[in-house]
């Protein structure tokens, strides 16, 4: 169905705050699940009503544990909420140290479209690295088994040109655990070799692989994306999400939560700010110049979204499945 865009902001902002959240907290959140949805990116509106944003009452409290010259530990509060206070300070630590380096533990697995966060450090001025590791939540078979070992383990990247920046946000996951929610309440079929059942058969019926959508509760297993490629991805986001953060595994320390490892890099901090627009733009203009295939166009990283954004803003409407926005709208309204 097509809505206004102002419907979908007032339901969302009154989804955050029946969980609890207010002032900054709740405006990240909203920040977070918005910047998704307009993308056409999964990590958006159905976490409300699924579990995905747990309840203000049920998240330890933030606090920063550590911190050094060029670098800190942020713990507790909400994982979309806790990330952007962390890439505030990254970029602090960047502009001051060339580099800055923060990590987040004891927070929930469901970080959102990390690309919202990492964009936030190139609009700043900056380079970014951000890597989820999902704490004790596994949903993710390492090639080879169909036994949950991993998280679906999210990475993302941004860089700054003259002219914007690219974004690049994926899973390492073949599909995302909220994609398998989003393709339940939609009641549509998973892409063919994305995911098994519990007996390790490859299946195609969400409900093959998680139990309702509610919970994080996984009844079979997804795969990595591109095989033994994104399994060595997958490994290295749960290494820096994890050990490095000092967060949780699916096998340990799982009262340590969910952990977050977050870089920012000053792109002058060798050859000088207006050298690296330079030879970023060099690179951008020679990518765009590659001569497409026939019906197709070379497309930098985060660029379909940016247009969806743009179509969205300029018509004030934007489409959402039934099932989404009434599963929504049932969590908002109900007493």
């Amino acid at each position: 169905m097509k809505l206004k865009i102002n419907e979908l902001k007032e339901k969302v902002s009154s989804g955050v705050q029946k969980l609890g959240y207010t002032g900054e907290d709740a405006q990240a959140i909203i920040d977070t699940l918005l910047y998704a949805e307009m993308r056409g990116n999964n990590q958006g509106i159905p976490k409300i009503a699924t579990g995905g944003v747990p309840k203000a009452s049920e998240v330890e409290e933030f606090r920063i544990t550590r911190e050094n010259k060029c670098g800190a530990l942020l713990s507790g509060g909400h994982s979309m909420a806790t990330t952007a206070k962390a890439v505030d300070k990254a970029v602090e630590l960047a502009a001051q140290h060339g580099i800055g380096v923060v990590c987040v533990n004891h927070t929930h697995s469901s970080s959102g479209a990390i690309g919202f966060f990492v964009r936030r450090i190139s609009k700043a001025g900056y380079i970014g690295f951000l890597s989820v590791g999902n704490g004790d939540f596994a949903a993710v078979a390492p090639t080879g088994s169909a036994e949950r070992k991993l998280g679906t383990n999210p990475l993302a990247y941004s860089f700054p040109y003259d002219g914007g920046e690219v974004v690049f946000d994926t899973a390492t996951a073949a599909v995302a655990y909220f994609g398998v929610v989003e393709a339940m309440l939609k009641g549509e079929s998973l892409p063919e070799g994305v995911a098994l059942n519990a007996k390790g058969e490859p299946s195609v019926d969400p409900k093959d692989i998680i139990h309702d959508g509610k919970g994080e509760s996984v009844l079979g297993a997804i795969k990595t994306f591109a095989e033994h490629k994104g399994f060595g991805l997958s490994l290295f986001v749960q290494l820096m999400g994890s050990a490095f953060s000092l967060a949780g595994i699916p096998s340990a320390h799982q009262e340590d939560g969910t952990g977050t490892f977050i870089l920012a890099i000053d792109p002058g901090l060798f050859a000088g700010k207006d050298e690296y627009m330079t030879r970023s733009r060099e690179l951008i203009d020679h990518i765009k110049s590659a001569k497409p295939i026939e019906g197709q166009e070379v497309v930098l990283p985060g660029e379909r979204g940016d247009r969806r954004v743009k179509q969205i803003e300029e018509s004030g409407e934007i489409e959402i499945a039934d099932g989404i926005w009434n599963e929504l709208c049932k969590f908002v309204d109900e007493a």
